[in-house]
């Protein structure tokens, strides 16, 4: 399975960089606090003057070593010393350069150092602190509505009380995976890959249930295990699911590549979590014999559309069609 990091860049430029000529400065991350970042900073830090020493020139993590001297404990930062002749020479500077390099050290140090905000600070005598240049990475929006029709259905389900099916080992396996996979699109803007990771615990959710891990075989399966409720509608979609999951996360893909610097190329592939959402809740609620309420859930990159899969087989071919 693959990450999928790409993702628009909300930047804003300071017009006090005009009046400075030349630009000294740094290129600061400010790392999420996850497992192991703050050890590996403090070593950046602690060690920076003995790894320049032996550091090639050119090397492309290099500016990492050299910006290490600002770091300190009460600001926990990872910078990237960088100087520019013009604010011209700061704006036009291609942010995909710091990417490369940040992925060149955690190849180093094996750890993650996942971020949302990066600045450019420049050095006006103190160290670098008059913010330039700011970038945000903006998530893949996703939004889950509680509509009255919704609410209608839950209290109908409550209202019927148990399952009768729900402990089944495959049902509660399955469960669990759609109750994983819901949890990771909860927190999908903190790490890359979440959604990625999201996907696979729905398809997951839907292997457990049709007991078959070869697309025909699922499709087949799932004719014999609900016979006519397995109709034609969703015979298309746990195809589709299935063909998704081996193009993109069950084995390497173009994606590899294009879904590092296109943001529309890696949302085609995101949003196929919201067919294997509703895929494998469509499934459960077969195999717990109950019309289980499936929510409204949308996606989206920016703040001006959104999109949602609600069963439709004919969306598959549109809105959901697979990235060649």
């Amino acid at each position: 399975m693959t990450a999928n990091p790409a993702r628009r860049l909300e930047i804003w430029r300071s017009s006090r960089a005009d009046a400075i000529k030349p630009i000294s400065g740094a290129f600061v991350f400010k790392p999420i606090q996850a497992l192991m970042v703050r050890p590996t900073l403090e070593f950046i830090y602690e060690s920076h003057a003995q790894i320049l020493a032996a550091m090639s020139a050119h090397s492309l993590i290099r500016p990492f070593f050299d910006g290490a001297s600002w770091y300190s404990p009460q600001n926990p930062i990872l910078s990237w010393q960088r100087n520019f002749a013009s604010s011209k020479e700061l704006f036009a500077f291609d942010l995909r350069v710091l990417f490369q390099a940040l992925h060149e050290l955690e190849t180093h140090v094996d750890v993650s150092l996942p971020w949302r905000e990066l600045s450019y600070l420049a050095d006006v005598g103190s160290g670098p602190q008059l913010p330039l240049l700011t970038a945000r990475r903006l998530p893949i929006f996703r939004g889950m509505a509680f509509e009255v029709t919704e609410r209608g259905r839950v209290r109908e389900s409550l209202r019927l009380g148990e399952f009768p099916e729900a402990t089944k080992p495959k049902v509660m396996l399955s469960q669990q995976h759609y109750s994983t996979g819901m949890a990771l699109l909860a927190t999908e803007d903190v790490f890359d890959g979440l959604i990625d990771a999201a996907f696979m615990q729905f398809y997951l959710a839907c292997e457990s249930l049709l007991e078959k891990h070869e697309r025909n075989a699922a499709c087949s399966s799932g004719r014999e295990l609900y016979g006519t409720s397995f109709d034609d509608a969703l015979h298309d979609i746990v195809d589709h699911v299935y063909k998704a999951r081996s193009r993109f996360f069950g084995h390497a893909h173009p994606k590899v590549v294009t879904g590092l610097i296109d943001p529309d190329h890696a949302f085609d592939v995101a949003k196929q979590v919201l067919v294997a959402r509703y895929c494998a809740r469509r499934l459960l609620s077969l195999e717990l014999k109950r019309e289980l309420v499936i929510r409204e859930m949308r996606l989206s990159v920016d703040d001006t559309s959104s999109i949602e899969f609600l069963g439709d087989p004919i969306a598959l071919t549109t809105t959901f069609s697979l990235p060649r």
